[in-house]
């Protein structure tokens, strides 16, 4: 009778560790000590990781689902790496429907229909790897934020990111694609700030409020790092409600306060 080894059978015993693999934009990247407080919501996600060394943020700033795929970073980056059981969020539509990168070399604009195709090709890649997926759509710009009689509202489709975010919210039905709707958590759950509340979580700063920003920045898009983490919690919070298995590698914590 053929012995098997103690160690080999505890190997194979051993399940493999679901990774979180994240592409999409400047909302989602990183970003340097040199930059804070802007933030990414894919870096503010980390601190709701169970096991933060699992979170592999691959978002690049001003990239689209084009050049994502095009440049060769997707299959670089994730596609090839990818095992059953892991988990990718994508998250485009910002640089995507801007028609003034629409050459080389920020080959971003995308047509709707193109932009569907880009994302269905992530969606077929990683379901052929075994693995899962879900979308995200764009947050909202603080440009859609408008306050009547002392109640705000907040357009997420302003700027032209509506036709983007209808469109992924459109093939994650079509696909059967988790949906983590940003934008629509927005709309809903930023009111609750107020109009103040809500455009202190981006990039609107006054001169010398931030050392990194000593003459301030108008910047009505990318978000600080409270805002990366509202969204990043929002993100949480819907993997959690639709009972999905990615939530499995999150936990509610309180973050730190940056000293």
């Amino acid at each position: 009778m053929k012995i098997v080894p103690i160690c080999c059978f505890l190997v194979c015993m051993v399940a493999h560790s679901a990774e979180l693999y994240m592409a999409g934009d400047s909302i989602m990247a990183d970003y340097k000590p040199s930059e804070w407080p802007q933030y990414g919501w894919g870096q503010a996600l980390t601190a709701f990781m169970k096991e933060p060394e699992h979170l592999h943020n691959f978002a690049r700033s001003g990239w689209s689902a084009r050049r994502f795929r095009e440049s060769g970073r997707w299959e670089k980056c994730i596609a090839s790496k990818l095992k059953p059981g892991d988990w990718v969020i994508v998250s485009f539509g910002h640089n995507d429907m801007n028609k003034r990168r629409n050459k080389p070399p920020k080959n971003d604009y995308s047509t709707i229909d193109e932009y569907k195709a880009f994302l269905k090709g992530f969606a077929d890649d990683a379901k052929a790897k075994g693995a899962n997926i879900a979308f995200a759509t764009s947050i909202a710009h603080s440009s859609g934020f408008s306050e009547t009689n002392g109640v705000m509202t907040v357009d997420g489709g302003a700027t032209g990111l509506g036709p983007y975010v209808i469109a992924m919210r459109e093939l994650a039905a079509e696909l059967g694609v988790p949906l983590l709707d940003l934008n629509r958590y927005a709309e809903e759950n930023l009111p609750k700030l107020g109009i103040d509340g809500a455009k202190a979580l981006y990039m609107t700063i006054k001169p010398g409020e931030f050392p990194n920003y000593p003459d301030g920045k108008t910047d009505l898009a990318h978000i600080r790092e409270d805002g990366a983490r509202f969204y990043a919690k929002g993100a949480v919070e819907m993997a959690r409600s639709q009972g999905l298995a990615l939530a499995d590698l999150f936990e509610i914590i309180e973050t730190k306060e940056r000293k």
